[in-house]
């Protein structure tokens, strides 16, 4: 008996253990941490009223809705290769759009490591999301 490994859904489970378990430690603050205040007080974002408030809920609300989309694409059993992957590409959409503002955060501050790092997450989820057009993951 051959196991069969399904790509796709280890992908779902991978952005939801990412999404879900940095949204749940965000929320569970009740408040903007003191590290994230100070990283953005001397940027053009602290230059903004309540820029780094509205900063850190956006990025909350991404990984929030991240979280719960791959949540529906199990729910909605996009891990079977016959069907359609709309949850799972919005979910990924999402994260596009998730790391360009942590890219844009860490370069920001003049944190490069940080920023090459969601660079990197970034140009990975670009290429599944691509692969998925392709039905290469399945």
């Amino acid at each position: 008996m051959k196991l069969k490994i399904n790509n796709t859904l280890l992908i779902i489970l991978l952005y939801l253990s990412i999404a879900g378990t940095t949204a749940y430690q965000k929320i569970s603050g009740l408040a903007v941490p003191e590290w994230f205040h100070n990283k953005f007080s001397e940027s053009i974002i602290g230059a903004i009223p309540f820029g780094i408030t509205i900063s850190f809920m956006i990025i909350i609300a991404l990984e929030t809705s991240i979280s719960c989309i791959m949540i529906l694409s199990i729910y909605k059993k996009e891990y079977h290769s016959l069907n359609s992957k709309k949850y799972l590409s919005l979910g990924l959409d999402l994260s596009l759009v998730l790391f360009t503002i942590l890219v844009f955060g860490s370069f920001l501050v003049q944190n490069y490591d940080n920023g090459a790092l969601d660079f990197l997450y970034f140009i990975g989820t670009l290429y599944i999301k691509n692969n998925l057009k392709e039905e290469k993951l399945i």
